[in-house]
């Protein structure tokens, strides 16, 4: 990649659009369409969105599909490292490409596909600043017509699992036994006050908060000041959840733009795989 790109200046998880916009015809780099709708509080479909308009050359993951474990059920959980990378490999993402996810910010999408790519060690990624909504607002290209054919034989994606990016439910369960990380839920005001309780102890900070203008992620700094505010600074683990696994990556991405990464762990089945659990604690707001 260029020496040129925002993750080598100060490890930024963020490129903006004029960067993506200056970069549409390098043959490393892919864009992933990654809008998702969370029902019932929005009913619109991704696939149908991508084919209205979507950002030149962009391939389109459906997080909760393509890459999700189809023996977990609902969950949506992570999907297994062979899964991963046919999927990944099926829309032109290999070991080398550079990966560039961007939603439309109904909830952070883009973080969740840019974090999973994280977690199977492909840290050649971002997420683009500003999103679907500020590349229109800007007149940047776009063009219509469905996701393309998958590629048959995939490109080569290597996956690597990165264990200290991925949180279990025994790991939570632990952690609310004996403290041993901060537990942050990060769901959104609508689905924590739709659901029936939290993880005792809890924190919260809202993925979504991350956002200054609905648009852009928080600078640094600002993303520091939201966690420390929020009392969920300091050193030892940290281990965020949500409702499904999504708001929580765009957390997780709120950490690192704040350089708090470094223990963080996203907790995979969220709130949907522990309220499941007889035997996992819960708290009613």
């Amino acid at each position: 990649m260029p020496d040129e790109h925002p993750t080598h200046v100060g490890g930024s998880p963020l490129v903006t659009t004029a960067w993506l916009a200056d970069h549409l015809d390098d043959p490393s780099v892919r864009v992933i369409d990654c809008r998702w709708y969370l029902k019932p509080f929005d009913t619109r479909d991704g696939v149908e969105e991508y084919t209205k308009q979507h950002v030149p050359g962009a391939a389109y993951i459906a997080w909760d599909r393509d890459i999700a474990d189809p023996r977990r059920g609902p969950l949506n959980m992570l999907a297994d490292a062979t899964r991963y990378s046919e999927a990944l490999g099926r829309i032109g993402v290999g070991d080398d490409t550079f990966v560039v996810t961007y939603d439309d910010h109904h909830v952070p999408v883009a973080a969740r596909v840019w974090w999973t790519l994280q977690v199977y060690g492909h840290t050649n990624a971002a997420v683009l600043d500003g999103g679907l909504p500020t590349w229109l607002a800007e007149g940047r290209p776009t063009v219509s017509g469905p996701p393309p054919a998958p590629l048959e034989p995939p490109v080569p994606f290597t996956a690597e699992f990165t264990e200290g990016l991925y949180a279990t439910k025994e790991q939570v369960m632990a952690a609310v036994r004996d403290g041993s990380a901060r537990l942050v839920d990060a769901r959104m005001d609508v689905a924590y006050a739709a659901a029936s309780g939290h993880i005792p102890g809890s924190l919260r900070v809202t993925g979504l908060g991350f956002l200054d203008d609905d648009a852009h992620w928080l600078t640094p700094d600002a993303s520091r000041r939201r966690i420390e505010d929020a009392g969920a600074a300091g050193s030892g683990p940290t281990i965020l959840y949500c409702g499904g696994g999504v708001a929580a990556t765009g957390a997780y991405l709120g950490w690192r733009l704040a350089g708090l990464g470094d223990q963080v762990r996203v907790y995979d089945g969220s709130w949907g795989e522990w309220e499941q659990d007889p035997d996992s604690a819960k708290e009613a707001h």
